[in-house]
């Protein structure tokens, strides 16, 4: 049986993700939707009133037919700012953004490849800032960067290009220093919490980030340039981590294994350096991006591959290679559903998409089961109440 106080998380936290989902509903049409008490949706959406997250909207129709029209509700999208920041090797990609995806200041500022902890804490001291100017709180931070992480823990566990071989609680060393939340992600995984977020299409429950970054491949290793492809894969709207958190991984099944390199593809080390200039090598890592593609889209029933941060620059050419690869290993008469689309975000994606991890988890429901103890919904929308109230911002 589920506790009373649980319950009440879970039932206020529905609520809560209706009004988000479906701007001007009213209370009754919430109501009937999540089959709740209407007494329990008029305490819970006081509340959320109260807090200044939720507000009226002009009249809800509802279903059609006779009788006045009830008042609509909405997300109020300027009641705080959230930061989203990739770590890259070489420089952090920043922006504060509104709730509904909509960027108040962007900026890439370098990364001398030291210490993480302290140099990510300047981007976000900086950004804490820009935020107070603009006169709006930092409710919460997402970080998205290269590497296995723990996302639920908030622990990067290694990060080859990153240099970090031992396990990073990065997640609580920022909160104890910052005091706000603060959500840890795989940068190809954002990218798909940014489209859940902010690009949101009802067909997308199965889909595929493909994000392909021309960038320092070893920062530890003479900084040898070159490409990096990462997969971030959502199944029946879940995002995928897996049991060791490598979800995502990728290497070409054409890597050379008795000549290896530092590309995750069979070309060489300095046909690598040579990307994206020499346009042969580039069509070589397309074609090779497609053929070990064109397997999971086909046996997972992919509905949309969205290309993602430099790979937008080539969309053209790569769409036509994952089309065609696809259209190969499909194997019934006619073609697969899956769309190739192209992120509006372009080489903003993963940043934007940490800012939509934090969104999509301030509006999900908490777990019965599995991470019961990750604060999501209205249990982390009561911590940042208490922390602006701890601030004198309430």
């Amino acid at each position: 049986m589920v506790p009373t106080k649980r319950l009440h998380q879970i039932n206020s936290s529905r609520i809560f993700q209706e009004i988000w989902l479906n701007r001007g509903k009213s209370r009754i049409a919430i109501a009937e939707e999540l089959n709740l008490d209407r007494s329990t949706i008029t305490k819970v959406v006081r509340q959320l009133l109260e807090y200044g997250i939720v507000r009226t909207t002009g009249k809800y129709h509802g279903k059609p037919g006779a009788g006045r029209m009830a008042t609509g509700l909405e997300i109020d999208p300027e009641f705080a700012l959230v930061l989203g920041i990739e770590v890259q090797t070489e420089f952090f990609r920043s922006a504060l953004v509104s709730f509904d995806g909509t960027i108040i200041h962007a900026e890439t500022v370098s990364y001398e490849g030291n210490d993480l902890e302290p140099e990510i804490s300047s981007v976000i001291e900086s950004q804490i800032k820009l935020a107070q100017k603009a006169g709006k709180p930092l409710a919460g931070i997402g970080i998205g960067l290269s590497g296995i992480v723990d996302p639920y823990r908030g622990v990067i566990l290694q990060s080859n290009p990153l240099g970090i071989r031992e396990p990073l609680p990065l997640r609580d060393l920022l909160q104890q220093r910052f005091g706000c939340p603060v959500f840890l992600e795989n940068d190809a995984n954002c990218c798909c919490w940014g489209e859940k977020a902010f690009h949101r299409a009802p067909s997308d429950r199965n889909f595929l980030a493909l994000l392909g970054e021309f960038r320092n491949i070893d920062i530890h290793n003479n900084r040898v340039n070159g490409v990096a492809v990462g997969l971030g894969i959502v199944i029946r709207d879940t995002v995928l981590h897996g049991d060791s958190f490598t979800v995502g991984e990728f290497q070409s099944l054409l890597y050379d294994t008795e000549n290896p390199g530092r590309s995750q593809f069979s070309i060489s080390d300095e046909e690598a350096e040579r990307l994206p200039e020499d346009e042969a090598i580039l069509d070589r890592v397309f074609y090779e991006t497609a053929y070990n593609i064109s397997l999971l889209a086909n046996t997972l029933d992919i509905t949309r591959i969205v290309i993602a941060g430099d790979f937008v620059l080539f969309a053209e050419q790569l769409s036509k290679h994952l089309e065609t690869q696809i259209k190969r290993n499909w194997s019934y008469p006619g073609s697969s559903n899956c769309v190739i689309a192209v992120s509006p975000d372009k080489e903003q994606s993963v940043c934007l998409g940490a800012a939509g991890l934090f969104i999509q988890k301030l509006f999900s429901v908490p777990e019965m089961t599995d991470h019961i103890e990750e604060p999501v919904g209205t249990i982390l929308l009561d911590r940042i109440i208490h922390q602006f109230n701890s601030l004198g911002l309430g």
